[in-house]
């Protein structure tokens, strides 16, 4: 992500800087029928639960958020489906999943056809305002789309990015001038998405020594999360870098307690929805950061929605997904989200009646990994296809500490059976993927012979296939994300076409020099 090119070359605390300009007063806005509430939706970047004191953490990380959650509803077992930022956000506000949305790697976004929350709340008559800190939140991406106002920084190449520092603190600042812009009486929708919590956890003064020491020059040892698996951190540093991370949700949290100041000065009570896209690793796995697996540490997420309307001191402890929450927001406003995957969720809130039963599904192919998941029924399979590696663990390690030893064959067959068969081959002969993995018949292979009215599954979703004919003549590559629809001899059905993003070759070599993308994430 370009956001983290800042944070290497920084240290002390940041620049002042200037107030917010004014903004014009918004346009009212009609809304017929029942006024919804107020609502804020807040996306911590790489926020683990276990680091905030509701969830049972010792540090005083999350006073505000704890309150929140005193005074609402916590999620115990809330996940996301994917532990990197774009497909995360694009799931959090479409209520779909990657396996529907497609978007699974930063050169695709949705189509404009796609409905988004904010869309739907605009079109309804609710004022929408948006301040994100982070190119794969940003408009380059279309995640403008619906909001009445929409500030991303600017944050569109690395160029731009290092131009200045876009903390919780400038996200608050700008959102707070779009409250005032804001006719009284009116229903307001907020979206905030914080980048603080993220590598390399760089608060700022005095947040930066509120833990463990202040830092000092070396601190930052490792260049990007690969060298950590060549060359892990002393424990002593490790610990530092841990109290770092807390020291930055400490941060964001007063910063939320500002701005939740701003909105009841502005007569405004909200309903509040605390989140994140995914959570972080470190050294769990022997090695450090996200998106390269989907172990608990990456894919369990915070979820506290509190404020008028909401139940008190709720806890639920069904598994819910935060492709779960653009359905639940949707529904606030007395409006639908048309084909989502997610569910509602208010009927739950009370705790009286258990969220239903589901399947939850994960993938993720960054830094040349290609990884399945699946939570099922109390068990949970990683599945690693490059190595073969499949693990099982049950609720009863919720860390995934240990795995059962279980045999994984079931749930590996679920799973396929659950990402569905796009591809069929409307003629015999073989087809192959060069850097992933043909889903058929149960398993996982990189070459398979097919017949007539066969059907499979790529992984990654975004690969080429090729097919040969009975003939042995090869045909055209073709893939099912990113393109039209082929025709011949294989055809596909039922899958969301994502539009192409490009990234300039500067802004492609600065992730890569990070870590953020690796070589083998690049298309050739």
């Amino acid at each position: 992500m370009i956001a983290i090119l800042w944070m290497l070359g920084c240290g002390g605390e940041p620049a002042k800087r200037a107030a917010p300009p004014a903004l014009p007063a918004a346009a009212s806005k009609a809304f017929t029928g029942e006024r919804p509430p107020d609502v804020v939706l807040v996306s911590i970047d790489t926020l683990r639960p276990d680091h905030l004191g509701t969830y049972g953490y010792s540090r005083d990380t999350s006073p505000f958020v704890d309150g929140l959650a005193a005074k609402g509803v916590r999620f115990a077992h809330a996940r996301s489906a994917s532990p990197w930022t774009l497909p995360a956000h694009t799931t959090m506000l479409t209520g779909l999943l990657p396996t529907t949305h497609m978007v699974v790697e930063d050169d695709l976004r949705v189509p404009d056809a796609t409905p988004v929350l904010p869309e739907l709340l605009d079109r309804r008559g609710v004022h929408t305002g948006a301040a994100v800190s982070t190119l794969f939140v940003s408009a380059m991406y279309r995640f403008d789309r619906g909001f009445d106002h929409f500030n991303d920084f600017g944050i569109h190449d690395k160029k731009t990015n290092l131009q200045g520092v876009v903390d919780m603190q400038g996200v608050v600042d700008d959102l707070e001038a779009f409250v005032k812009s804001v006719p009284d009486g009116e229903p307001l929708f907020l979206f905030l998405h914080s980048y603080d919590v993220h590598y390399a956890y760089d608060p700022p003064a005095p947040y930066d020594a509120m833990f463990d020491r202040a830092p000092v020059a070396g601190d930052a040892t490792y260049k990007n999360y690969f060298v950590y698996k060549k060359k892990p951190l002393p424990k002593p540093q490790m610990e530092h870098q841990i109290a770092q991370y807390d020291e930055a949700i400490r941060y964001v949290d007063d910063q939320l307690a500002r701005l939740d100041r701003v909105l009841r000065d502005a007569g405004r009570e909200v309903r509040w929805v605390i989140t994140a896209d995914h959570g972080e690793e470190f050294g769990e796995r022997g090695s450090w950061g996200h998106a390269h697996t989907l172990y608990a540490e990456q894919l369990r997420v915070p979820l506290v929605v509190s404020g008028p309307g909401i139940p008190a001191g709720v806890v639920v402890e069904e598994p819910v997904g935060t492709h779960d929450l653009a359905p639940t927001l949707a529904a606030w406003t007395g409006v639908a989200l048309p084909g989502a995957d997610g569910i509602d969720l208010t009927p739950f809130l009370s705790g009286e009646v258990p969220v239903p039963a589901r399947p939850f599904v994960a993938e993720t192919s960054r830094h040349g990994t290609m990884r399945l998941g699946l939570w099922e029924g109390g068990k949970r399979l990683e599945w690693d296809l490059a190595s073969g590696t499949r693990e099982v663990f049950s609720d009863a390690d919720p860390a995934e500490k240990a795995a059962t030893g279980e045999d994984p064959a079931v749930l590996q067959a679920r799973v396929i059976e659950l990402l569905g068969t796009p591809f069929e081959a409307t003629e015999a002969g073989a087809v192959a993927v060069r850097k992933g993995k043909l889903l058929v018949g149960g398993r996982a292979e990189g070459r398979a012979a097919v017949t007539t009215g066969m059907r499979f599954q790529t992984f990654p979703f975004d690969t080429p296939v090729r097919f040969s004919g009975a003939d042995g003549k090869p045909g055209r590559a073709m893939a099912l994300a990113g393109g039209a629809a082929p025709s011949g001899p294989l055809r596909v059905e039922g899958a969301v076409r994502p539009t192409d993003v490009d990234l300039d070759a500067d802004t492609k070599a600065a992730l890569e020099t990070i870590g953020y993308i690796h070589g083998d994430d690049e298309d050739e």
